[in-house]
């Protein structure tokens, strides 16, 4: 799935509402994500599936800056995927 990278407090990823539907299913409070070969776990705030479809943390954003993805124009966020391996399993790639 084709998701932006984002920026608030610290980085993340915004998985946006249409991919929550279709990748994600309710009764997850977790997902695993493969980011450079290390697995992360990303809690799923209540949130998440309403006004804030973002997967937020540190390892992200140091991933955003390791492939230059950490400064974008306002308004204008890069895109990276998320590719679902299974289940609540993913891969961040560029």
């Amino acid at each position: 799935m084709t998701c932006s990278a984002w920026k608030g407090g610290t980085f993340g990823i915004r998985v946006g509402k249409a991919n929550v539907h279709k990748y994600f299913q309710k009764n997850w409070s977790s997902i695993v994500v493969i980011i450079d070969g290390r697995t992360h776990l990303f809690n799923l705030s209540k949130t998440f599936w309403n006004n804030c479809p973002e997967i937020r943390s540190n390892a992200i954003g140091v991933w955003l800056h390791k492939h230059g993805l950490d400064c974008w124009p306002k308004g204008k966020p890069p895109k990276v995927k998320l590719m679902r391996l299974s289940s609540n399993k993913f891969k961040l790639v560029k």
